[in-house]
């Protein structure tokens, strides 16, 4: 006796047939656990997403519009489910600031500022036409477009929603970038041509990093104050702060950089310019060189020997190098305008760098008490600490 098809159980399942969904669950039971393990990793949580999942296409099979997509349909509801489950966790591995190298002031719950309304009307009115492009494609490849480019889906999701293999996958994507770049490069150069040439030239101002400066706000747990540090840069000439929030590795690297706090052994920082000077390579210039959606983006300039080459940087990477090298420092004049904070005419005193004072005193004080912490040194107390250690990475649970 021939299999039934997913079209056959799903139309029995709707007119109340639960043996039949139940062999759909057999059928498809495992490629959910197996979804599901790719995105929340821990195999326990995963198979509660999968039931979850079955359980809500049971709920709702009656928006199931082809009865033949079960597969597919039940796989976008599992990736649904998976990732409710981790927003729902708010658990923050890396923050955001480390992440970005650099966070526009205003981008954090202090901004009084609204966004430019020319610059949001030009950014609605691109997003339109690029999709107005993208719906010119033949149907398949534009799903593939949008779930790719839009949904943020790997080429394996995208496969098992459109129940086709990864290699149709690449190819429709292949085809819609081709037939995308014609049509997009001509609205591209008009965009081009509206843009005086004067203003596509980056005006760049040098500045100064005036002070690093730790701040702490109430965290989701008593207890566990969230820490950020803000890196304030100073355009002198014209009386203005750039401030950049940062994670608190590159604050605190960069307070050590600018007060010239000797470690017994290099950081990350200073190994990165050894490298670079056995390279034989120069930093000429470091540039905070773009301001988008809240993030700011840098550049390091480096030169070896006539070979001059731009490498994109976090700002807070390349301000780390920048006070190691002691290389000069800019700022476009476009991210001044839009984020630099004006210093009051009756401000006359200089920064005196009391944030990144406050930081070092804190970290020599930390450095001392760990330095003080009492440490095996017989070789009875060796000996047995590594035992230990060596029972607690491999030894049995339990």
């Amino acid at each position: 006796m021939d299999e039934p098809t997913d079209a056959e159980l799903v139309a029995l399942a709707r007119l109340g047939d639960k043996d039949a969904f139940g062999r759909l669950v057999e059928r498809y039971q495992q490629m959910a656990h197996h979804v599901a393990l790719g995105m929340v990793t821990h195999d326990d949580i995963a198979r509660e997403m999968a039931q979850e999942a079955l359980l809500r296409a049971y709920l709702s099979l009656d928006r199931l519009r082809e009865d033949g997509a079960f597969r597919s349909w039940l796989y976008g509801i599992v990736l649904n489910v998976c990732r409710s489950y981790l927003r729902d966790q708010k658990t923050v591995f890396f923050s955001w600031e480390a992440l970005a190298g650099g966070l526009q002031f205003n981008a954090v719950p202090f901004s009084i500022t609204a966004p430019d309304p020319q610059e949001a009307a030009e950014e609605r009115e691109l997003h339109r036409r690029v999709l107005e492009v993208v719906k010119t494609l033949p149907p398949k490849s534009r799903a593939a477009t949008l779930l790719f480019y839009y949904e943020q889906l790997s080429l394996q999701e995208i496969a098992a929603i459109l129940g086709v293999s990864v290699t149709a996958v690449k190819g429709r994507l292949h085809k819609a970038r081709k037939r995308l770049a014609e049509q997009l490069g001509a609205l591209y150069a008009e965009m081009e041509r509206a843009v005086p040439i004067e203003a596509r030239r980056q005006a760049m101002v040098k500045v100064t990093i005036a002070d690093v400066v730790k701040r702490e706000q109430a965290g989701e747990q008593p207890g566990h104050p969230r820490v950020h540090y803000i890196i304030v840069l100073l355009d002198e000439a014209g009386r203005r702060a750039l401030t950049i929030w940062v994670g608190p590795w590159e604050g605190i690297a960069l307070a050590v950089g600018l007060r010239g706090v000797s470690t017994p052994r290099p950081l990350t920082f200073n190994l990165m310019v050894s490298l670079l000077e056995a390279a034989d390579a120069k930093i000429d210039e470091v540039r905070v060189e773009a301001l988008k959606e809240g993030t700011f983006y840098g550049v390091v300039k480096l030169r070896r020997g006539d070979t001059i080459q731009e490498v994109d940087a976090r700002p807070s990477d390349a301000l780390a190098l920048a006070v190691l090298t002691g290389s000069p420092i800019f700022a476009a004049e476009e991210v001044l305008t839009r984020a630099g904070i004006a210093i009051p005419a009756e401000v006359s005193n200089m920064p005196s760098g009391k944030g990144v004072d406050s930081i070092v005193k804190e970290l020599e004080a930390e450095w001392q008490a760990a330095s003080s912490l009492q440490r095996p040194t017989t070789r009875e107390e060796i000996e047995k600490a590594c035992q230990e250690l060596v029972a607690s990475v491999f030894g049995d649970e339990g």
